[in-house]
């Protein structure tokens, strides 16, 4: 086993995210869809409607990388966004009927590549993956 430090992590887990994107951007660019555009749209569908900054957290987005996408999503139809009526500074975000059709249209394919991920690494693999990514992100 290789002596891993710890300047070499964030290599390693760029190596490891690149594996885990690699296959899906293709079946994205064919929706004309990028990774992130994606991890917006999926966030919000699973959410229903959320903020800005609730949708930042949840796709792993910086807040102006999201205020991109947000209009360009927003521009197609997929998104709509509105002022809360709690709060005049905050805006909600959800998908329009285009954005949940176009959601359950690639998700199937992508669920496919999950499984084929998923069964090349391993379950008891995966979870241990897994757990030590969400015990790393917990020391924020």
């Amino acid at each position: 086993m290789m002596n891993t430090t710890v300047e070499e992590l964030p290599i390693l887990l760029q190596k490891a995210r690149e594996y885990a994107v690699n296959t899906m951007r293709n079946t994205l660019a064919t929706h004309d869809l990028t990774e992130q555009q994606w991890r917006v749209i999926r966030s919000t569908f699973e959410s229903g409607e959320l903020n800005a900054q609730e949708l930042a957290r949840k796709s792993a987005i910086l807040g102006p990388s999201l205020s991109r996408i947000l209009n360009r999503l927003e521009e197609d139809g997929i998104l709509n966004r509105k002022v809360s009526a709690a709060d005049q500074r905050e805006l909600n975000i959800s998908l329009t009927a285009k954005g949940k059709r176009l959601h359950n249209k690639v998700l199937p394919t992508l669920n496919t590549q999950y499984d084929e991920i998923g069964k090349q690494i391993g379950n008891a693999k995966l979870e241990q993956l897994a757990g030590l990514l969400n015990y790393v992100i917990s020391l924020q």
